[in-house]
């Protein structure tokens, strides 16, 4: 964690006034601490609030014991004590140095701040006394009464102006008045009876405490309003920023929040930009947020960037009021964690400092952004973790099951190649046909595996991934020439009855094909000999629906869910068992997924299933160019027809279709 080294401020000037503390600051930030800068007279309660906030664990004090006077207030040391009891408080003793303010010790308290509202409440209500005053001397009720009016007229001021001050001015112009206007000699400043010097010493203590505990009031009350609204604020982002989907609606959402909060222009540079930019435009990333009228032209950001790099190098506050590029027109925010720089958030000033509830309430926004930040970041580490390990178990399964399913038709083939070699003279012309049978059998099925495998290195690298627009037609003709096994079952071809259109989509042809051969191969895998499959086509919308049924066993409604998985044969296991790797209907819906396009298992009628696939259809017109370049010929049968020759519905061998 970056240690913090905190400055308690009475007016905010300090800095620019005391050499010492101005060297002390330049220490700190050279020995790597984050400068922090808060205001408030009371010095151990704003501490102890800016301790609260951020979260300190260790306070290290350096101070001065102050010389022993009779009635002084409490140390530094004792106050944090109590009010930070979880807090380990470390005090270093410093002979030149002081805890409190250069102007707070050489005036106490600050000044007050004068207001012609209060002024003018003080004078309405002693006027409005005053002449109650006169009435009730004129009615020749007692000085009493008379007393006690000013004295109602001195509580009211109190209570209802904003320093202590007031009620004090309010006392003395009671005891101007009321001996001016109402004290024998009348309209002299004379007192001949003392007993009324004792009264105007009551009221004016009156006044004085009057007034301290309403202003203490006041500010407890606004203290409390404070941090209502800044619990509602922070919670309002909190919310906002966990249902943020990236960390560019963090972004957004924190210079939103600020912009509501401070009703100040906004601006946000990402870190790359900070690194490389010369001139500040929207299109390298930054981002302007204005607050109703109020907008930073990029002229005046290209101007300070400087400011902007050296805000995000030192991770600290840097432009208006700060002692870095003071003469700049925004205040540059650096957002960090660590070594993760997020970028760094700017914050038009107009001329005007931050009042110390906004800077609180800014510095809490700035830490839940960067913390959600952070945490997105976390996510996305960790997702990528969670990725590899996937991918890693995947190809040692996938090792695994082709160390095995591979060896078995290997030996198969070297087994009947040996038999044929030695005893070829001595067997049977129809055993000797069924060896070849077998080889052949084993090596298409190899082929088909290794065309997956392939497949699936394609698809994982993204190398050789060429997206054009083809005739689907086309495509379902060279999938069937790779079918050898084809020759043992009935195919029939349909279009639903759109035998005039022309079936265009965009895709990698070789990935599609090896979609429809997997999904070929499935189906004579599970249905016998003779067997009728059919290939149904047809557009709908924009989309290019392709079927796969046949008339065999079906899939069980339990392992649909499962069946596109890697490895899943079945039985919800990764596969160990001869012609069944487990990996084609996966690499099928991989490969849409790449198209845009679905695929999904349903049931045939009255048995077997039927495999749906759809791509995203493709526009006539988009496609001429690459049609009118292709050559040759390829033979097609017509709707309804066997493409192996045998007719399902008397047609004839149709003639070939050029393209």
């Amino acid at each position: 964690m970056t240690p913090i080294a905190l400055y308690v401020s009475a007016t905010g000037n300090e800095a620019d006034e005391d050499t010492l503390l101005r060297e002390n600051i330049q220490y700190a930030r050279k020995f790597g601490f984050e400068i922090h800068t808060v205001r408030g007279t009371d010095i151990p309660l704003a501490i102890a609030e800016f301790a609260r906030r951020v979260g300190v664990t260790d306070l290290f004090l350096g101070y001065r014991p102050p010389s022993f006077v009779l009635w002084s207030k409490p140390a530094i040391n004792e106050k944090l004590l109590s009010y930070l009891p979880t807090v380990d408080i470390h005090i270093v003793p410093d002979p030149v140095s002081s805890p409190y303010p250069e102007t707070v010790k050489k005036r106490g308290i600050m000044k007050p701040s004068w207001n012609l509202r209060d002024l003018v409440l003080v004078i309405v209500v002693m006027t409005v006394a005053t002449l109650l005053c006169c009435w009730f001397y004129m009615s020749r009720f007692s000085n009493t009464n008379i007393v006690t009016i000013y004295i109602l007229g001195v509580l009211i001021t109190s209570v209802m102006t904003s320093s202590r001050i007031y009620g004090t001015l309010a006392a003395i112009l009671y005891v101007l008045l009321f001996n001016f206007l109402f004290i024998e000699p009348r309209f002299t400043l004379l007192v001949y009876d003392s007993a009324y010097l004792m009264t105007y010493l009551v009221t004016v203590i009156a006044a004085l405490i009057t007034g301290t505990v309403a202003v203490r009031m006041k500010n407890i009350a606004r203290a409390s309003a404070e941090n209502a609204y800044q619990a509602k604020v922070l919670l309002d982002t909190s919310n906002q920023l966990e249902s943020a989907a990236d960390s560019d609606a963090i972004i957004h959402t924190t210079c939103m929040q600020l912009v509501h909060l401070l009703n100040r222009a906004i601006v946000y540079f990402p870190p790359e930009a900070v690194k490389t930019m010369e001139t500040v435009t929207q299109e390298k990333g930054v981002l302007i947020f204005p607050a109703g009228d109020k907008t930073i032209s990029p002229e005046t950001l290209t101007g300070e960037l400087e400011a902007v790099r050296l805000a995000m190098d030192m991770s600290h506050n840097v432009g208006a009021f700060t002692s870095h590029f003071g003469n700049c027109s925004c205040r540059y925010l650096s957002i960090y964690s660590g070594p993760n720089q997020y970028g760094v958030i700017g914050i038009d000033m107009g001329g005007h400092p931050l009042e110390e509830f906004e800077t609180t309430v800014l510095l809490s926004i700035i830490h839940e952004c960067t913390m959600a930040l952070e945490n997105k970041r976390m996510a996305q580490e960790q997702k990528k973790t969670e990725i590899q390990a996937e991918n890693e178990r995947l190809r040692a399964g996938l090792l695994r099951s082709i160390s095995h399913d591979l060896r078995t038709p290997l030996t198969s083939i070297y087994g009947n190649a040996c038999n044929l070699r030695n005893y070829e003279e001595d067997l049977p012309r129809e055993e000797r046909d069924k060896i070849y049978e077998d080889i052949m059998e084993d090596a298409d099925w190899l082929n088909a595996q290794f065309e997956n495998i392939l497949a699936m290195t394609r698809l994982e690298s993204g190398i050789g991934i060429r997206m054009t627009i083809e005739n689907m037609e086309d495509v379902i003709e060279q999938s069937l020439r790779h079918v050898t096994s084809l020759q043992s079952h009935r195919i029939i071809y349909d279009t639903g009855g759109q035998e005039d259109q022309i079936f265009f989509a965009r895709m990698d042809p070789k990935l599609i094909m090896q979609v429809f051969v997997n999904l070929l191969n499935n189906a004579v895998k599970y249905t016998p000999k003779d067997s009728e499959i059919r290939v149904h086509m047809e557009r709908s919308a924009d989309q290019i629906i392709v079927e796969v049924s046949d008339n065999g066993p079906g899939i069980d409604d339990e392992d649909k869910p499962y069946i596109f998985d890697l490895f899943y044969n079945g039985k919800k296991s990764l596969t160990d068992s001869y012609r069944s790797m487990g990996i084609g209907l996966n690499l099928c819906a991989e490969i849409l997924k790449v198209h845009h396009g679905t695929i999904e298992v349903l049931d045939n009628t009255p048995t077997g299933a039927v495999f749906r696939f759809c791509l995203p259809a493709a526009d006539f017109e988009s496609s001429l160019q690459d049609t009118v370049a292709a050559e040759g010929t390829v033979s097609w049968s017509q709707p309804g027809q066997d493409v192996t020759g045998n007719s399902s519905s008397g047609a004839q061998e149709p003639p070939g279709i050029a393209r």
